[in-house]
């Protein structure tokens, strides 16, 4: 999946998720207006989309309100998992495999732990290869 870069201030995004991401107005995405940026998982965090990017600034990804973006490649890579937790924070999760079935790798890459990071590069190498040949 691709989307395009719509915003890369606070001011793109709606009340509600600025209350729900602790964003403000005046906050600055790592990201460039325009730029086509490829996305690695996605989940519902507090009520909101968000999108695993790489953001222009960054070499290992983070994530951002979907509210920032407009999809412009809807395929998604063939082995993307989901799963589903009405109770929890994050309460919809989907990406590589690792990312959902594999208890802390989530938390890990937002700690940027070194196994972390070797599984996401790996993951990132095999949806760019397939992105690159659909």
């Amino acid at each position: 999946m691709k989307v395009k870069c719509l915003s890369t201030t606070g001011m793109g995004l709606n009340k509600f998720t600025m209350s729900n991401s602790r964003d403000t107005e005046q906050v600055k995405y790592p990201l460039k207006k325009d730029d086509i940026y490829t996305i690695y998982g996605q989940h519902i965090y507090n009520n909101v989309l968000g999108y695993l990017i790489i953001g222009t600034y960054e070499n290992l990804p983070s994530w951002y309100p979907a509210e920032l973006f407009e999809v412009i490649d809807h395929q998604v890579h063939l082995e993307w998992y989901y799963n589903y937790e009405e109770d929890s924070v994050i309460s919809a999760l989907w990406g590589y495999k690792e990312m959902v079935l594999t208890d802390n790798h989530y938390d890990d890459l937002i700690e940027r732990t070194d196994e972390a990071k070797r599984i996401f590069l790996k993951r990132k190498k095999e949806i760019d290869e397939f992105i690159e040949y659909t």
